[in-house]
């Protein structure tokens, strides 16, 4: 069995990877943390280019494309070309790994202990349209959010808003991909 790496999810993994090693040795010495923080970048990189089962090999050279089959009444019938066939699958898979890297990323920053990783993930995050959601001050809703406690308000206008954001949402181009978890303020303390 050979399994074959690459392509640009994989690449991107790679790169993010070598990042993450790189600071390992911009620290200045050798730091479990960061060291272990960098591992996992590895680890992560190496899994998601073997599920995906990427090719590392380059590009084959380009196929001559067949000649054009004629068309009309009277014209045979064959097979589809491949070029017709290949785009809509080419950008199913490019939709596909985008996906795939940005939940990675997102599992990675969720991770993060180094601040300068954290910052260099919401910065690219911001780049390709993938933002933070911060439901802190808004009316509670179930469709949006995921209640992970309640605290006791302190009047009746705070009974549904949420006091604070605990595991921040994302959303990709305005698709939510992951719900806030909340806390949220409910009922009145009475006196």
């Amino acid at each position: 069995m050979t399994i074959r790496l690459g392509g640009p999810l994989v690449g991107a993994l790679v790169g993010l990877a070598a990042a993450a090693l790189g600071a390992v040795f911009l620290t200045g010495g050798f730091d479990p943390v960061t060291l272990a923080v960098a591992a996992g970048s590895v680890v992560v990189a190496a899994v998601v280019a073997v599920v995906s089962g990427r090719s590392m090999t380059p590009p084959q050279a380009p196929v001559e494309a067949p000649p054009a089959f004629p068309s009309g009444p009277g014209a045979p019938s064959g097979p589809i070309p491949v070029q017709q066939l290949g785009e809509p699958a080419r950008a199913a898979q490019a939709i596909a790994d985008r996906t795939v890297l940005v939940e990675t990323c997102i599992w990675m920053r969720d991770r993060a202990t180094s601040p300068a990783l954290a910052q260099h993930l919401d910065g690219t995050f911001a780049r390709v349209g993938v933002s933070l959601v911060d439901a802190t001050g808004q009316r509670f809703d179930p469709a949006v959010h995921e209640a992970g406690a309640t605290v006791a308000a302190s009047s009746p206008a705070e009974d549904g808003i949420i006091a604070r954001t605990e595991t921040p949402g994302y959303s990709d181009r305005g698709r939510l991909l992951r719900h806030p978890i909340v806390t949220v303020y409910r009922g009145q303390v009475r006196a």
